[in-house]
């Protein structure tokens, strides 16, 4: 696997009652970065997360992930949040970090090292020895029965500091000071004695992703994450995500089907279509450089507009790229406006097609002749079977 990958994928097929619902020749997810899947109703987004998730099979292929996690290493947060609603915040969080083996232990390894200090010299050459033994993969299995011999033998050795000892090896209290930082980070912390059922739809959101932060989960895996939240919210909580991903260095893998939050937040965005991948690119590319037209109309609002239409091509070109203006020599007419908040659409009809151009700025009037101007390098052509044709 390549070092900058979190996951790579090659020649998956998916099938369900004998159907192809998937088929991806070749995907590398980058690690560290918002991976957005993207596309409509049955597009295969889902069913894709969830075998990257471990949830489903593949029928044929390799899904390679990085350090192969279990499915209770990854973080979830979904529309209706993995919370329990009738106990604290603390323990929602402690208990998800308490039943994941790999932070248990990374816990407990932290405890032996907080002993030392209280120990002889020669104690302490004992100790290491059991220490070397917990640190050992080979010992994995063994873990817990080593850790409790440890922790008999330290009892046994310094029985007067016993209190002080049950402290440091308490998972709770070594859970306490991480999640001090990491709730208060996430502006949670002081609600932390309040049952998770009394939160709002963004706090328990935020809860939901200290229990993956806390459990160091190297994929978060966000599914339709705004769908419950109102305008506001949502487009507060998309900033802090942002802010989130980038504080903590997070990989996240999120669904959805609204082409506006998936360009508000991904790095990266995959858009599928009938379980296939039509476009891998960043926002900024997908919107810019479509490769195809089911790609330019599914990206940007309003549509992308056609233009021209001949016997081999058609001719498409983004409202942003358009200018109106007055003008005594008009090509075009204002058919209706409707007004957007600080813009306003405009559908425009030009060369007998129908286009709309969104303004800031200018006002028009119904029935006005008005002239638009464009550059020919910001036509896109595609083919009559969708495919873009570049300029040669």
């Amino acid at each position: 696997m390549k070092t900058e990958n979190l996951i790579e994928i090659n020649d998956l097929e998916f099938k369900y009652e004998k159907k192809s619902i998937l088929n991806i020749n070749k995907l590398d997810i980058l690690k560290n970065k918002i991976t957005v899947l993207l596309g409509p109703s049955g597009s295969g987004k889902t069913t894709l997360l969830n075998l990257i998730s471990g949830f489903l099979k593949p029928t044929k292929g390799k899904i390679e992930v990085l350090n192969n996690p279990k499915i209770y290493e990854i973080g979830y947060i979904m529309q209706e949040q993995n919370v329990y609603p009738n106990i604290s915040v603390f323990l929602n969080v402690y208990l998800s970090a308490k039943n994941t083996p790999n932070w248990v232990k990374q816990k407990r390894l932290e405890a032996t090292q907080k002993i030392l200090p209280f120990l002889s010299q020669k104690q302490k050459q004992k100790v290491n020895k059991i220490i070397n033994l917990l640190k050992n993969p080979k010992h994995h299995l063994f873990f817990k029965y080593i850790f409790f011999y440890f922790r008999l033998y330290v009892f046994c050795l310094k029985f007067k500091q016993i209190k002080t000892f049950f402290k440091i090896l308490s998972l709770k209290e070594m859970f306490k000071e991480q999640w001090e930082v990491v709730g208060k980070k996430l502006e949670i912390f002081e609600y932390q004695k309040k049952k998770t059922g009394q939160l709002s739809g963004g706090q328990k959101q935020r809860v939901a992703f200290a229990k993956a932060i806390i459990k160091n989960c190297q994929i978060i895996i966000l599914d339709e994450p705004f769908s419950a939240l109102d305008a506001k919210i949502k487009e507060n909580t998309i900033k802090w995500i942002a802010s989130l991903q980038k504080e903590f260095n997070l990989s996240m893998i999120m669904v959805t089907h609204d082409q506006q939050d998936a360009m508000k937040l991904g790095d990266k965005i995959i858009l599928m279509n009938d379980g296939h991948i039509v476009q891998n690119s960043s926002p900024e590319d997908l919107y810019n450089d479509p490769q195809s037209i089911f790609v330019a109309k599914f990206i940007g609002f309003p549509e992308i507009n056609l233009i021209k239409s001949d016997e081999n091509y058609d001719y498409y070109i983004r409202h942003n790229k358009i200018t109106m203006q007055p003008s005594d020599e008009p090509n075009a007419e204002i058919l209706s406006f409707k007004h957007l908040g600080d813009s306003i659409n405009y559908t425009v009809l030009f060369n007998d097609y129908k286009i709309n151009i969104l303004s800031k700025y200018i006002s028009f009037f119904v029935g006005e002749k008005i002239k638009i101007s464009f550059d020919d390098e910001d036509v896109f052509r595609f083919s009559k079977e969708g495919n873009r044709v570049y300029k040669s």
